[in-house]
């Protein structure tokens, strides 16, 4: 296996966990003692510093029809409300336009609170049902799965791309970080937010460790892996979200001065 960072062949084992059923999927009576189970094990890449899963479930499996939904936690739903605040006073703030594009958009959560600021807005939502949600909703969203395909599809650039909880998940990720650098402007912002490796240790929080989290990011593998697709990041900040995340804000390589 290759680091899905950085493509090194120098990754040394961390956890085995042994054979464990694919999560956050609620099963039918006859479908009890006969779930299929896949390997779950940590790797840590001694090059570029990124802890990673040794085995992907397919994401048609995982997200085609996910069931988890944003809208149901008021502090998530507060949390995202900040993040919109946040993102127009530091760089928007005088705009008289502005354009937002969210990956893993779910239930349009986040971008309901991007609307509220006057944005246009577009999701792109694996989970068919999910996507159905935020449409009838009043949130545009694209069924399918972000990557540099899709980005060309959209046609367009945006302002900001947000990316909350997603990052990690990715078993296209070099394709869905050239989809963002094709889809960001000049001086546009790309929002990640991801779980962040050195709390998941500080907490011993084991149960972050599933078969969605494919990767665990540190602040200089993300830089590492932004590098490679021509994009850096310029700051950054840790949230309490989800027992400590990291909020990190990126763009063109070059066009902002590292905070």
């Amino acid at each position: 296996m290759q680091c899905r960072v950085c493509d090194s062949v120098r990754l040394e084992p961390v956890l085995e966990l042994g054979r464990q059923p694919w999560c956050n999927h609620f099963l039918r009576p006859d479908e009890v003692g006969r779930e299929p189970f896949y390997p779950l094990s940590l790797l840590y890449c001694t090059d570029c510093a990124t802890t990673q899963l040794d085995y992907t479930v397919a994401k048609e499996v995982m997200f085609s029809d996910h069931t988890y939904l944003s809208g149901i936690t008021k502090s998530l739903d507060e949390h995202f409300a900040g993040v919109a605040n946040d993102v127009t006073s530091r760089f928007l703030a005088a705009a008289s336009t502005k354009s937002v594009l969210d990956i893993g958009s779910n239930d349009g959560t986040q971008l309901k609170h991007f609307q509220r600021l006057g944005y246009d807005v577009l999701g792109v939502e694996s989970s068919k049902t999910t996507a159905e949600m935020a449409i009838a909703s009043g949130v545009p969203t694209l069924k399918a799965f972000f990557n540099q395909e899709t980005a060309r599809q959209i046609g367009r650039q945006f302002d900001i791309i947000n990316a909350a909880g997603v990052f990690f998940h990715l078993e296209e990720l070099h394709s869905v970080t050239d989809g963002i650098r094709e889809a960001l402007k000049p001086d546009g912002v790309f929002v990640v937010q991801f779980l962040y490796m050195k709390r998941i240790v500080e907490n011993l929080a084991f149960d972050q460790i599933y078969h969605e989290h494919l990767l665990y990011y540190n602040l200089r593998p993300l830089s590492t892996l932004l590098k490679r697709h021509g994009l850096e990041m310029f700051d950054a900040y840790v949230s309490p979200i989800h027992g400590g995340s990291v909020i990190a804000f990126c763009g063109h390589a070059g066009h902002r001065q590292p905070s």
